[in-house]
């Protein structure tokens, strides 16, 4: 205890000496001071503004401002790009589309004049040309199909026309092979009476075939397909 009050009277006497040892004496407890509110420096960002909330927590630093342009490119896909197949575009040939559009003509063509056809059922007899025997058999017995629109025509003494508008190998269909082929056939029947007072008329229609070829090289209609 004497050691130690010796000491603080020596150090009291050494401070008084000078006024400059009183100053320096006074101003380290008010560094130290500063220092522990000021925190580590460790904590404090490099611009000089402090970051810590009270209790110590920290804040995370805003993010950085882009100051150049903006990208404009977009970002990579997730994977390689596939190109959409493209479907496969059939053809009939020069042949099976003749078949094909001689048979729609020939089916859907009549006139009610005085002096030609004398029923519905006679423009079957002129595809005789384009079918198997077996289909010429089926489109010429008899039947009622198509007696109200032979009554209209006869009325008007109508030629009824066909107007094709599209032929080839219909949507889903396989290709043409050397012995076979699917064909559609879209058209327009136009309907002109000739006596009295009713308008010219139009309606679509459309048919799908089978083409077979025959012995012979030619190509024929060998089945009359539903349109689906």
């Amino acid at each position: 205890m004497r050691r130690l009050l010796r000491l603080v009277s020596w150090v009291v006497r050494w401070t008084a000496r000078t006024p400059r040892r009183v100053i320096g004496v006074l101003a380290v407890p008010l560094l130290i001071g500063i220092a522990l509110a000021a925190g580590p420096v460790r904590d404090r960002p490099a611009d000089g503004r402090s970051d810590v909330l009270a209790g110590g927590a920290t804040v995370a630093p805003p993010p950085a401002t882009r100051t150049g342009p903006r990208p404009t490119v977009l970002p990579d896909t997730t994977g390689p790009v596939t190109p959409v197949p493209t479907l496969p575009s059939f053809r009939l040939t020069e042949a099976q589309r003749a078949t094909a559009v001689g048979y729609a003509t020939a089916a859907n063509t009549h006139d009610a004049r005085p002096g030609k056809d004398k029923a519905f059922g006679d423009s079957y007899t002129r595809t005789r040309p384009y079918v198997t025997d077996e289909v010429f058999a089926l489109v010429t017995a008899e039947s009622r199909r198509g007696d109200y629109q032979w009554g209209q025509w006869l009325t008007g003494q109508s030629t009824v026309a066909v107007r094709i508008r599209a032929a080839g190998v219909p949507d889903g269909a396989p290709a043409p092979t050397a012995t076979t082929a699917y064909a559609r056939v879209e058209f327009e029947q136009v309907v002109t009476p000739t006596a009295g007072a009713g308008g010219v008329t139009r309606s679509d229609g459309a048919i799908n075939l089978l083409l077979t070829k025959a012995a012979d090289g030619r190509w024929l209609v060998s089945r009359l397909l539903a349109d689906t």
